[in-house]
């Protein structure tokens, strides 16, 4: 009986109340300090910011350098002046453009487009970077343009760089044309009578180089890790 009734002590009202006070207590004072930076009142000297008055600035600067280059203006996330100069010319656009071309002589000032070969170059080890780097070069400077510009399969007929699905006269290709619009299937027929699907040089590529790190991850780990 001693110990039910200690035990019932220990939920008494004025536990509960101490345990919350050191909860509050813990959140303002604790090693992370997150309650105490967001309601500690903070004086701030002469020529100095707050942290609050920081992070304020630091949040406003962040949405206003990703909301300009990626919903304002998206033209300055690629800059090329082998576009501005020969606006004309379609081989120039393909090989300057950074958004539609292989980039060639184009800077960015977004840094989403720097990072987003790999999610970002300041997190990953330099072998990974290296590694990804010789592949893109293969692949986007090397195998793509001689794709292209040897008309393989009419590759000249499609973008370059798309991620479009495109009929046999070089349009957007129409899904409808090949669905039973009544049973919503695939309609073979209708499917003969259009249009086979095309893709663009580079995509074509990047789908045959998904399925081969598929394999070549299975690949790996059976020579390194089975036993």
């Amino acid at each position: 009986m001693r110990i039910l009734h200690k035990g019932h002590q220990n939920f008494s009202p004025s536990w509960k109340k101490h345990q919350e006070d050191q909860l509050l207590d813990n959140l303002s004072h604790g090693p992370d300090n997150t309650g105490k930076a967001l309601h500690e009142k903070e004086t701030r000297t002469k020529g100095s910011l707050t942290r609050f008055q920081f992070f304020l600035i630091a949040a406003a600067s962040s949405f206003a350098y990703y909301i300009v280059p990626n919903y304002l203006f998206p033209s300055i996330s690629a800059l090329s002046f082998i576009c501005w100069i020969w606006r004309d010319s379609i081989t120039a656009q393909i090989i300057g453009s950074g958004r539609n071309g292989l980039g060639i002589g184009s800077f960015a000032l977004d840094w989403t487009v720097i990072s987003g070969f790999l999610g970002g170059p300041l997190e990953m080890p330099v072998f990974t970077l290296v590694n990804v780097m010789v592949g893109f070069i293969l692949i986007v400077y090397i195998v793509t343009p001689i794709t292209y510009w040897t008309n393989s399969y009419n590759a000249k007929r499609f973008p370059i760089f798309s991620t479009g699905v495109y009929d046999q006269y070089g349009q957007q290709y129409n899904v409808s044309r090949i669905i039973n619009e009544k049973k919503f299937e695939f309609d073979q027929t209708a499917y003969d009578n259009y249009s086979k699907i095309y893709l663009s040089s580079y995509n074509i590529y990047y789908y045959g180089v998904n399925f081969a790190v598929v394999m070549a991850t299975l690949s790996h780990v059976a020579l390194f890790h089975g036993r």
